[in-house]
């Protein structure tokens, strides 16, 4: 994190530069594809000694299917992948790959969604649900200034402060590129009720994008405004990537779910699926902490060590899912995202 009136709350980080992140996580997410085994054992016995005294470590590459095979060879710690046929369509056995571990004893929390996103879906598209959405309700892609009490009491939870939202509000209303946002408005009072936005990172030829920050009112939840909030940030991020015909990048579309909340639901409904990956679960262990009102994790369930004035005993498993190229051609074709734009006040 920066500091000062510079200071940003980022999901993603930077690229080729170790970075320790919030509740002691050492972190690096590779620049280039690692096509063989013994550049990935290379980039490993690197970034090792940087892990020493870090609660957990996480090194997220691309890599190519004899990198794979390496790894499971030497026996590093796989927790998640993307395989990049699930992007792309194409067999090529290369993956985005989580090679991560934590230095204390995570027992799993909540329930492996995976086969609850497989059968969530409800038959509503997102443009149906975007068309369907009540009238005391609007989409909005926008920010003002006077939103920040509002963004601060949906985004506190997860470690946002007044600073950082006055700064994301400025970043949008300049329309910096790879960061979007999107959220539902009461037409009656004018404030935001259901929130959400999605970041972005170049490496290895891909753009990777990450939806994130899922939040809404508590007064208004179990009205699908989550899930029409994702949707139409998909919508925003596909016009600009997927859609765009000058790109040079792959676009992949990621999320992270925490298993012990109702955002898989929310995925689910988006079009996110968890991919299969040679045994994994596609669990990111005790990632970071959220203020999600749930029970506090066993290990640290007792300590008083918080980050960012979340405590350490809220932990979570998150669930790493990517929207697949197939759903974005049933869900997202150009003519559905084009107006589900437009719906936007």
């Amino acid at each position: 994190m920066a500091s000062g009136a510079e200071k940003i709350n980022t999901s993603l980080g930077e690229v080729d530069r170790p970075e320790r992140r919030s509740f002691g996580r050492e972190y690096i997410t590779l620049g280039k594809a690692i096509n063989d085994g013994q550049e990935l054992i290379t980039s490993f016995l690197k970034f090792l000694p940087r892990t020493i005294g870090a609660r957990r470590f996480v090194m997220r590459g691309l890599l190519s299917e004899e990198a794979i095979k390496t790894s499971k060879k030497f026996g590093l710690p796989i927790e998640a992948a993307i395989p990049m046929d699930l992007v792309t369509g194409n067999q090529d056995g290369s993956a985005i790959v989580y090679i991560a571990k934590n230095g204390h004893r995570s027992p799993r929390q909540g329930e492996n969604p995976r086969e609850y996103i497989k059968n969530r879906r409800n038959g509503r598209t997102p443009l149906e649900r975007a068309r369907s959405l009540d009238k005391n309700y609007i989409p909005v892609n926008t920010l003002n200034n006077e939103d920040a009490n509002q963004l601060f009491d949906l985004w506190e939870r997860f470690g946002w402060t007044r600073d950082e939202i006055g700064n994301f509000i400025i970043r949008i209303q300049n329309k910096e590129p790879n960061l979007w946002f999107s959220g539902i408005r009461d037409t009656k009072t004018g404030q935001l009720v259901s929130v959400c936005n999605a970041e972005a990172i170049e490496f290895a030829g891909i753009k990777y994008i990450e939806t994130t920050e899922y939040s809404t009112d508590k007064k208004y939840e179990n009205q699908s405004l989550s899930t029409t909030a994702v949707s139409s940030l998909i919508a925003q991020v596909l016009r600009d990537t997927f859609y765009d015909p000058n790109r040079t990048y792959i676009p992949v579309i990621t999320a992270e779910f925490n298993t012990s909340s109702t955002s898989p639901a929310v995925g689910a409904s988006a079009g996110f699926i968890i991919p299969e990956f040679q045994g994994t679960d596609g669990i990111l262990s005790y990632n970071v902490a959220v203020k999600d009102n749930g029970e506090p994790n066993s290990i640290f369930a007792n300590s008083k060590k918080n980050d960012r004035g979340i405590p350490y005993s809220m932990l979570r498993d998150f669930a790493l899912a990517v929207l697949p190229i197939s759903n974005i051609q049933q869900l997202y074709p150009p003519e559905a995202v084009h107006e589900i734009i437009n719906l936007y006040q």
